[in-house]
Formats: structure tokens, C-alpha cells, sequence
């Protein structure tokens, strides 16, 4: 399966581009195990992504919910001032 994560904000400078495509053997069954996965593959992203909000269309999904059956998840951090 593969995995794909659209990057916002800082998160793009911390991944040194907007989009990560992963392939891994078994599909993750949550958004948690996916995004452990990420953290893996790409370490200087770990710090942020406990405070990142996983989107799937317009929805904001839980770290347990179950992983979209497309593999895509969209990761936007924090956003502060105004």
C-alpha cells in the first residue's frame, strides 16, 4: 500500500517538500500507526506531529480513527497570530 501525506506550514520545510509517499507492506489500520510510519521515514517531522490535525476531505480525523482507504491524509499544523 501506499501511503501519501500532504504537508502545510512548517511541516514543509521540516519534510524539504509538500507531499510523502510512503510503501509499506501492510497497510497501517489507523491514523496513529500511519503517522508512526511517517515519523520513521522522515524524523525531523516527530517533534510537530502530535500537534498536527489529520484531514481527510473536510473531515479532522482522530488518531484512532481508522486510516482513509485512499492512504492520504492531509497534516496541518498549528497556526498562530492572526
Amino acid at each position: 500500500m501506499n501511503l501519501s501525506f500532504e504537508l502545510y506550514g512548517e511541516l514543509i520545510a521540516l519534510a524539504g517538500g509538500e507531499r510523502i509517499t510512503l510503501a509499506t507492506a501492510t497497510a497501517p489500520a489507523t491514523v496513529a500507526e500511519a503517522l508512526v510510519l511517517l515519523a520513521d521515514q522522515c524524523p525531523a517531522l516527530q517533534p510537530r506531529l502530535d500537534q498536527c490535525a489529520a484531514v481527510r476531505d473536510t473531515d479532522i480525523l482522530l488518531r484512532s480513527d481508522p486510516l482513509p482507504e485512499t492512504g492520504h491524509l492531509v497534516l496541518l499544523p498549528p497556526v498562530a497570530g492572526g
